[in-house]
């Protein structure tokens, strides 16, 4: 680590290093998995969002946090710690550095609440996790610049996918998984550009471990397809893209409504987490908005 830069910048990656090297310590399946992990260390900082979500859903501990926010709304810090425990079959859990990784990537927020002995969580932004026709390639496609045979072709495999295609929680964890790979997604951005032979995808060799073995990975998840031209040389294609993004959760003021009616959670706790929601909402779409229009009047 150079002078320059920040520590707490690997902070999450490195939580999440040593809480994967516990858990497999007894099968000593942690030694071969550490040159991955020490690249996902060294490379974090320089992640982009959909890498840093698309991280946090491969996690286990992590969706299954998300996945209980988004049906209850809330939970105390300690409720989520017993239930994860429990659920994992696990005797110690670093609740405190995992909540801090998902504050930080903005999808919940921790706050104490008057009357209650331990903190509480709510969510406030929700994931959003899907594949997407690679716009970009399409247009390519359609507009002449790809062999007309290819480009048919090409055409009628990304629109027949996409006829039959429905997404489900495993193809989530899949896609995920090909968005958090470094490697994957190092070709994955290059398939975003435009087709590439096998040459082409030489040029990226010194950015992947391995090239082969990334290519069977990304193949295998349904992303790519390979087509041939009139000569015979074989081009990659982006037959799917992926969409990773977090969103505002509107779907929670009903929930936090029926919360109040039945009453089944605290009030403080409901005004809370509406609190929250406010203030995320209005940063996205409401007074930063117009802030901005304001000083372009200026």
């Amino acid at each position: 680590m150079s002078i320059e830069e920040d520590p707490d910048d690997y902070e999450d990656a490195i939580i999440d290093t040593a809480r994967h090297i516990i858990t497999n310590l007894a099968s000593d399946r942690y030694i071969e998995l550490l040159p991955n992990m020490y690249d996902r260390i060294s490379l974090y900082p320089s992640f982009e969002d959909e890498q840093k979500i698309a991280l946090a859903y491969t996690d286990e501990v992590k969706r299954l946090i998300i996945n209980r926010l988004v049906e209850d709304g809330n939970a105390t810090k300690n409720d989520l710690l017993n239930w994860l425990k429990e659920k994992l079959e696990i005797e110690y859990l670093d609740i405190d550095g995992i909540l801090n990784s998902l504050v930080k990537l903005g999808l919940i927020k921790i706050a104490s609440v008057k009357g209650l002995p331990s903190e509480s969580v709510f969510l406030t932004n929700d994931v959003f996790i899907t594949r997407t026709p690679p716009v970009n390639i399409i247009k390519q496609a359609k507009g002449k610049r790809i062999s007309e045979t290819m480009g048919t072709e090409y055409l009628s495999n990304v629109k027949a996918y996409f006829e039959r295609y429905k997404p489900n929680l495993d193809d989530e964890k899949t896609i995920s998984d090909i968005i958090a790979d470094t490697d994957t997604y190092t070709i994955l951005n290059l398939l975003r550009l435009s087709p590439v032979t096998r040459r082409g995808l030489d040029k990226v060799k010194k950015k992947v471990k391995d090239l082969d073995k990334a290519l069977k990975k990304i193949w295998s998840g349904g992303i790519i397809q390979v087509l041939k031209d009139k000569s015979g040389e074989e081009y990659y294609f982006l037959k799917t893209d992926i969409r990773i993004e977090k969103f505002y959760p509107e779907y929670l003021i009903d929930l936090i409504r029926t919360s109040f009616n039945n009453r089944t959670v605290a009030n403080p706790v409901l005004i809370e987490h509406l609190r929250n929601l406010k203030d995320i909402y209005e940063s996205q779409h409401g007074k930063g908005k117009k802030k901005k229009k304001e000083e372009k009047g200026d």
